[in-house]
This record gives C-alpha cells, sequence and structure tokens, in this order.
C-alpha cells in the first residue's frame, strides 16, 4: 500500500505577473491547494478506483476513495535527499468542468534528513554547547 504521493513542483511560477516561488508558498501556509489535471494518471496515484470515465460517474468531492493521505512537495526531479514539504490530504475534489483535480492538504512541515545537513546542524550544536560550557571534544 502506498503511503505517501509526491508532487514535484517547478521552482516559480508566474501567477497575475508575480513570479511566485510555491515551495515558499506551501511552507507558509498560504497555498493549501494543488491542481492536476483529472486523467486516469492521477485518479490511479491519488484513488481507490481507477479510469479517466469516472469523472463522469464520481461525486464532486473523492475524499472517502483516497488511497493516500500524505503528501510530499520537493521542487523538480532531485536525485538524493533534499529538503521536502511534508503534508496531510484532507480532501480531493474533482472540478469536472475544468477537468481539474483539487488536493487541499493541511498540517505542511518542511523535513530535512540529508545526512550531511544533519550532520552540519549537529557540529553547530555541539560547538554552540562546548563555548557555552568550555568543554571541547576532539571527536564527534
Amino acid at each position: 500500500m502506498i503511503d505517501r504521493i509526491i508532487f514535484n513542483l517547478k521552482k516559480t511560477w508566474v501567477i497575475d505577473g508575480k513570479v511566485v516561488d510555491l515551495y515558499e508558498e506551501i511552507k507558509s501556509g498560504r497555498k493549501t491547494s494543488e491542481w492536476r489535471d483529472a486523467t486516469s494518471f492521477w485518479f490511479s496515484r491519488l484513488c481507490c478506483k481507477q479510469g479517466h470515465s469516472s469523472i463522469f460517474t464520481y461525486p464532486p468531492s473523492l475524499t472517502n476513495c483516497l488511497k493516500v493521505h500524505k503528501a510530499w512537495f520537493v521542487v523538480g526531479y532531485p536525485k538524493g535527499n533534499v529538503p521536502r514539504l511534508e503534508a496531510d490530504i484532507i480532501d480531493l475534489i474533482l472540478h469536472s468542468d475544468a477537468n481539474q483535480l483539487e488536493i487541499q492538504f493541511t498540517n505542511v512541515k518542511e523535513v530535512i534528513d540529508d545526512e550531511e545537513v544533519q550532520r552540519s546542524l549537529y557540529c553547530s550544536y555541539l560547538i554552540a554547547k562546548q563555548a557555552e560550557t568550555g568543554e571541547w571534544r576532539t571527536s564527534i
């Protein structure tokens, strides 16, 4: 069973003539939904039932048929561990007039699990702690 779905974001998007950083908009809570074309590809990834013909048979809210409840947002198609945003999917709405799926989410948090970043943060913590106490270690 799939426990999450990954949404690859463009770094920036132009909205009403303004360049917007989508990652930061989601992180700050200003952007609370993601939109995708209502295609069989997205139906198969998000819903229990599959098929493009389902567009005309599903009710507008598809929340009851969600097969994933966690979303990850990353910029582009990264290799390796990079910062990502994790969120809970709370609603899936079909906008059949626009042939779009709206994925609404909440509880967004940034996750940084790159070993180098974690080691760097830990080293910074140790240096600050050692400077505070006056005790110095030669290894980590």
